[in-house]
């Protein structure tokens, strides 16, 4: 089975898979850029006074996001070209019925962003929420057509659903959950504003990019990313488990237009609604005041638990809908208990998401262990929390005075 990994760090064999790999080494390239400016300035802070150092790493940080939002611009443009030459050569499929209205609710959610960014009047919120629910309205509508007409199970070699009632269970009660939880314990965060609408806009922007940058896809399916959930987990984190579930189902809907794998309207929800959203609780160990004062551990232990709700979606996903699949690999690999669907999910998920999350808890460990980033992460949630400033400023970190006095300046 290890023999079928499919490797990116030299993988020459079409244009994708070419493009793949460019773009898997300009990004460890733009990481190690990162760092060193990085370190470079933290070795050369003696030079400067405070205010002057200050000013040097917020123009520093400024620059980065510039370029990673113009790498990301890149990839999604080169990425989205590739597509559409692979489907016009038949080395790809496109379903018009489900790619085009998804692709309709992702602009109407833009457009409304970027509408609310440069004028956040009422008015924009209000037609801005009616754009953005009539084009999600559209994409239900279309999905029920795909699955009631027969087309789904056509388009997936002719292989149907082993439980509706499963996929339906399923999908609801970890929606419910999901929501629920949000909104429980995300319970002192200010409404959506227009430095969350740009947060959210660049975080989404950035793990898509990721999720493009592919180290390896698996033989029987899925692919471990450049540590693609990161800047999602870090929206979240940051702004709450409620805006960060929302930012999730939105990304979760542009994974749907990168890899339409829909055979049923629940299994849709479960592997890209529901599981992305899940990755909005990243931030409950903070919200809850576990390991008060310690941020690198709330986060690596609330992106832990993020991760797992994420594997339980995909989980009875590929179970209730997939598992059929499995006799066909227990076959290939000569491993009969593949044939068993929930096995067979198990080990499908294991292959590629505990790998990623693995990816992705070691990114974290890098970018927390600066004492300026750690600062800035707390800066932005007192920032985003409804507490009175300097009370949301006492639960930063212990480590961290200065975010409390900068804070405590703007109430003056």
């Amino acid at each position: 089975m290890l023999e079928d990994i499919t490797y990116y760090f030299a993988n020459f064999e079409d244009a994708t898979k070419t493009c793949r790999t460019i773009a898997l080494w300009v990004t460890i390239a733009l990481v190690l850029a990162f760092v060193a400016t990085r370190l470079y300035m933290t070795l050369s802070r003696k030079k400067y006074d405070e205010q002057s150092y200050a000013a040097a790493t917020k123009l520093l940080n400024g620059s980065w996001i510039v370029v990673a939002l113009a790498a990301a611009v890149c990839y999604i443009v080169t990425f989205a070209a590739c597509y559409f030459v692979d489907v016009a050569h038949d080395e790809d499929y496109l379903f018009p019925i489900l790619f085009y209205p998804m692709l309709v609710f992702v602009i109407a959610v833009v457009g409304s962003a970027i509408a609310l960014f440069v004028k956040p009047t009422k008015i924009a919120k209000i037609v801005g929420a009616a754009v953005v629910g009539s084009a999600f309205i559209a994409v239900l509508v279309c999905l029920i057509v795909y699955y009631t007409s027969g087309q789904a199970v056509e388009n997936n070699y002719g292989a149907d659903v082993l439980s509706n009632l499963g996929l339906y269970l399923s999908a609801i009660l970890l929606a419910a959950g999901i929501v629920v939880a949000a909104f429980l314990i995300d319970r002192n965060s200010k409404p959506m504003d227009t430095r969350t609408i740009t947060y959210g806009a660049v975080c989404v922007a950035l793990s898509f990019a990721l999720s493009y940058v592919r180290l390896f896809k698996m033989p029987m399916g899925g692919s471990i990313t450049f540590a693609s959930m990161l800047p999602l987990m870090l929206f979240a984190f940051m702004f709450g488990s409620k805006k960060g579930v929302a930012v999730g189902a939105i990304y979760g809907l542009l994974q749907a237009i990168q890899d339409p794998w829909i055979i049923h309207p629940a299994q849709f929800a479960l592997d890209y609604v529901v599981a992305f959203s899940a990755i909005g609780l990243t931030g409950i160990m903070r919200e809850l005041n576990v390991l008060k004062g310690n941020t690198r551990a709330q986060f690596l232990l609330g992106a832990t638990i993020a991760g797992a709700l994420r594997f339980i979606s995909h989980y009875f996903a590929g179970v209730f809908a997939f598992g059929v699949y499995g006799a066909g690999y227990a076959a290939d690999y000569g491993i009969s208990a593949l044939a068993n669907e929930y096995f067979y999910s198990f080990v499908y998920q294991c292959m590629y998401i505990i790998p990623e999350l693995v990816i992705v808890i070691v990114a974290a460990l890098l970018v927390f262990a600066s004492q300026s980033f750690r600062k800035q992460i707390e800066l932005r949630i007192v920032n985003a929390s409804k507490k009175p400033v300097l009370e949301a400023a006492a639960t930063a970190d212990d480590n961290a005075p200065e975010t409390v006095e900068k804070v405590s300046d703007k109430t003056e």
